[in-house]
């Protein structure tokens, strides 16, 4: 039965016919194996030029029958003329065929984030170009003032997003006269950056804590998260409080030397560390020492963002209820900001609070960082740079983003007595 309600011819003696020749704008039918064949076959014809107008599932009878039937999927279309506007990419139709039958796995996830990046994608290509024009989007000409910022916060590689959001709060908050000084500008947007980095504050740990690092591979959480562990032990013993009981379980299996990496710096550390396969490991391991625990540590694997299936099935293992978990995203300070859109949507289904920035040394502009995450309120918790462990790591502070600006010049007494607070702008 088609989607308007009407049913269609289950018969016929070729399973797999061509494309009817008929005229544009007139419904079509295509059946083939599978949606992804039909679709595929269509953009192949017509590039963007075709409209999907219902889909069916058919079930059609095999050779001379002796073989029972096979399913194939039926698709009416229509095709627009070579000089209409395109309106449906490959994509979209894919998704549209997922979404007229109702099918909700994983596959239907992951179209839904592939078309919100080429949203995306053609949103900051549109304002890429009015970033580029001297006219302002009101039809005005653009203030000498305004342009440099825009060119100060390129060159510190902030999203196009967040620099026009900066320009157009220029336009509505400052007078044509306070924009003449471009000092006082500068120092303004310098304040709103600020402003927008949130840090998260600093809070007590509660016995049989759990803090499990989750974010794309090549990002540093195996030496990251030994250096939360051994960052720990060494702020009790400089305290002069007792050692904490500090376990660690490792569940990342899928790059090698992994373990073995992250068994050294346990040893180093005398901290003991377990070998998960499975949620009923972890639970089994936890249940057992919960109750002489203060931090239990997990390393995850490393997985990119458009890993579906095994970012489910770590989720799975994670998911085990009863454990007061901390759950942080691991990110490099060189994540393309596009990639790192990406990056917040997929781990959002960990319920990660905060996030670390790793191999803050190895880059010269963190703009992409700070507007994505200010974009997003993320606040931030740790930046680490380096390989020693548990030295190269330390809490997060808007001072600490903030010198890493390049090209602005600002009163540093005043930066200092506005943002000196470590945990100022952890306020969401």
């Amino acid at each position: 039965m088609y989607k308007d309600g009407t049913v269609g011819d289950l018969g016929g003696a070729n399973p797999l016919p061509d494309i009817m020749k008929m005229r544009d704008n007139e419904a079509r039918v295509l059946r083939m194996r599978t949606k992804d064949e039909c679709v595929q076959k269509l953009y192949e014809d017509y590039g963007t030029r075709y409209e999907i107008v219902g889909t069916r599932q058919i079930l059609k009878p095999s050779v001379l029958g002796l073989f029972g039937q096979k399913e194939f999927c039926e698709v009416r279309y229509i095709v627009r003329p070579p000089e209409a506007t395109p309106r449906q990419s490959f994509e979209d139709s894919k998704k549209q065929i997922l979404a007229s039958q109702n099918i909700s796995d994983s596959r239907t996830y992951k179209q839904a984030v592939i078309i919100d990046e080429k949203i995306e994608d053609m949103k900051k290509m549109l304002e890429e170009k009015l970033a580029n024009l001297t006219i302002s989007p009101s039809g005005e000409k653009k203030h000498p003032s305004v342009e440099k910022i825009e060119n100060l916060l390129a060159q510190n590689e902030f999203s196009l997003s967040f620099i026009n959001s900066i320009t157009s709060r220029l336009r509505s908050e400052l007078s044509a006269e306070k924009l003449d000084d471009y000092d006082f500008v500068q120092q303004t947007v310098f304040d709103w950056i600020g402003e927008s980095i949130l840090i998260r504050p600093k809070t007590p740990m509660k016995p049989a804590s759990v803090i499990i690092l989750v974010g794309p591979t090549g990002v540093g959480k195996t030496t990251t998260i030994a250096k939360l562990a051994g960052q720990m032990i060494l702020e009790a013993k400089e305290k002069g409080r007792p050692r904490p009981n500090v376990r660690m379980i490792t569940i990342d299996h899928t790059r090698i030397g992994a373990e073995d990496q992250l068994r050294k710096l346990a040893n180093i550390m005398d901290v003991p560390l377990d070998k998960a396969e499975n949620a009923a490991d972890v639970k089994k391991i936890f249940d057992f020492y919960r109750d002489n625990l203060d931090v239990l540590f997990i390393d995850t694997p490393g997985y990119s963002p458009n890993d579906f299936a095994n970012i489910g099935k770590m989720r799975e293992i994670l998911g085990i209820p009863g454990m007061n978990k901390d759950v942080y995203l691991a990110i490099t300070a060189s994540v393309k900001a596009s990639d790192l859109v990406a990056i917040t949507k997929v781990y959002e289904q960990f319920d990660y609070e905060s996030v670390i920035i790793t191999k803050w040394d190895e880059t010269s502009a963190v703009g992409n960082v700070l507007s994505v995450l200010a974009e997003k309120r993320k606040p931030i918790a740790y930046i680490a740079d380096g390989q020693k462990v548990p030295r190269e790591i330390k809490r997060a502070s808007v001072l600490e983003c903030l010198k890493y600006l390049n090209g602005f010049s600002v009163d540093r007494e005043h930066m200092e007595n506005l943002f000196g607070n470590a945990e100022q702008g952890a306020k969401k």
